[in-house]
């Protein structure tokens, strides 16, 4: 497998090094940043990129360089299939990206992503929504993603942690996320929950993470009642979910519906109940979680479920952190071979389908012609 580097860790350094740490399942991979792949009739570049069986190229469809570095592989008999593990066609307003997916030139970047699909040998994605959405322009594969072993492994105990930070008599709902969370506090019904959860235990602490001061602001607790902690770096965060009491997971509209499961494995790891608004993204680990419908009422009531037995679910959430184990990426190897040779299969059909951008041929009347 081969990829370009500019995208997220679950969707491509993950991925990479358990298939490197098995090389006894057949499978390699090496990662190439975007900028490199473009430059594809580099000698070096074609080195890297020829040794693969499949080329993913991870979220980068955005203009003609792409296009032709991707019909370039494909002429030279390699499948190109795209990864994609973000709705960018049905951004809500709320989220910095949609200006450049959905307002720009009459969505031109969406046209661009869409065209492209058109002419990979298919669509990788972590949520089985996000493939039905594109399945009329590319083959769908659905891939969940996996985490990284050696972060979830041996973590802290969490009365210490919370005892470190002074929060050993606290109950700490947590949740953490980028800019693209935002809808996601004003539909569900967990805003006003909040509070009503809160005004009946002075004990109750909303721990926000991340970068994004929106979600704190204007979460309406009072301010001993909830932290800010800002984003940490990756080999960290397991650390930050290991405090969290009870772990939510909200969810609003058809945007939030084509995320993945990443926050339900992320607690499941790390021994943290939790409670995630129902849908696509979660149904696969429903048996280990709380779903509910959005609704004030909904959310206040199992809160407060949680918050009052908070000593039994916490019990029953380490009895499932051996079983998510099983979704480390280094014993999904299998699953990620069985999927690359599904790409190659159905995409031999299509084998040397592509353009050599950048190659000229001499026609027959001897006068060189581009590819």
């Amino acid at each position: 497998m081969v990829t370009t580097r500019n995208c997220s860790q679950w969707r491509s350094l993950t991925p990479s090094d358990a298939l490197n740490a098995h090389s006894n399942n057949g499978l390699s991979a090496k990662l190439i940043h975007i900028t490199g792949f473009i430059d594809f009739l580099n000698p070096a570049i074609q080195d890297l990129v020829m040794q693969g069986s499949v080329i993913v190229l991870q979220r980068n469809l955005v203009d003609q360089a792409v296009y032709d570095a991707m019909e370039y592989f494909q002429g030279m008999g390699k499948p190109v299939v795209v990864d994609l593990d973000d709705a960018y066609h049905i951004l809500p307003w709320s989220n910095p990206a949609h200006k450049f997916w959905l307002e720009m030139n009459d969505n031109k970047h969406v046209g661009i992503l869409e065209e492209g699909l058109r002419r990979s040998n298919g669509l990788l994605a972590p949520n089985r929504l996000l493939l039905s959405d594109w399945a009329h322009v590319a083959q769908g594969y659905y891939l969940p993603n996996f985490a990284e072993k050696k972060w979830w492994e041996n973590l802290p105990n969490r009365e210490e942690i919370k005892k470190e930070a002074g929060l050993e008599d606290k109950i700490i709902i947590g949740w953490g996320g980028s800019v693209s969370h935002y809808d996601s506090w004003w539909g569900s019904g967990i805003r006003e929950a909040a509070k009503r959860v809160c005004e009946r235990h002075p004990n109750v602490v909303w721990m926000i993470c991340g970068n994004d001061p929106r979600i704190y602001d204007q979460l309406p607790v009072s301010r001993a009642q909830k932290i800010q902690q800002p984003g940490v770096e990756p080999t960290k965060w397991p650390s930050i979910v290991k405090v969290f009491d009870i772990g939510i997971a909200p969810l609003f509209g058809p945007y939030d519906q084509r995320r993945s499961w990443i926050k339900g494995l992320e607690y499941m790891l790390a021994g943290v109940p939790w409670i995630a608004t129902v849908g696509e993204p979660y149904r696969d680990l429903s048996q280990f979680g709380a779903l509910i419908k959005n609704d004030v009422d909904e959310w206040e009531g199992t809160l407060e479920e949680y918050v009052t037995k908070i000593s039994s679910y916490q019990e029953m959430a380490n009895q499932y952190t051996e079983l998510a184990t099983a979704w480390f990426a280094s014993n999904q190897t299998d699953t990620y071979k069985n999927v690359f040779e599904s790409i190659i299969n159905n995409s031999r059909e299509r084998s040397g389908v592509g353009r050599l951008p950048g190659i000229y041929y001499v026609s027959p009347e001897g006068i060189k012609t581009p590819a």
